[in-house]
């Protein structure tokens, strides 16, 4: 399934087709600012990491208009899925970097096992960028 058709979490925040490419890049400008606020942040990390966090649900969710979980998905969730996919191709990155960056996702929901910076960063961009799209609005 291609990333702009499907929602972020079909029963939660940005749960309809094109809500995940929504959130992707609410994600990815908030992560932006706070590397603009704290420049010690690494920038090219954790804007990569924003923009790869969720890739797992292209294979997590089915198609439209059910986005049905996969066995797949069912069995292994977005956060593996993800980390399979970008591990695959992220063999050209340099160790340390690979690492760093894998870690992040694999801790985007997860703050108390976050060991960098750019991964606690990256969790609470997430959780932001959720909670405003599920908030009422006073």
């Amino acid at each position: 399934a291609s990333l702009r058709s499907l929602p972020a979490a079909p029963d939660g925040h940005h749960g309809y087709a094109g809500g995940l490419l929504e959130h992707t890049v609410g994600v990815a400008t908030i992560c932006r600012e706070s590397t603009q606020m704290h420049p010690r942040l690494r920038t090219d990390l954790l804007l990569a990491a924003a923009l790869l966090h969720d890739l797992g649900r292209a294979r997590e969710l089915g198609p439209a208009p059910s986005f049905r979980q996969t066995d797949e998905g069912r069995l292994l969730g977005h956060v593996h899925l993800g980390l399979r996919l970008i591990e695959d191709r992220a063999a050209a990155l340099e160790a340390d970097v690979r690492a760093e960056l894998l870690h992040a996702i694999a801790v985007h929901h997860d703050l108390r096992s976050a060991k960098t910076a750019e991964a606690a960063v990256l969790y609470h961009a997430n959780q932001l960028d959720a909670v405003a799209a599920t908030r009422p609005v006073d």
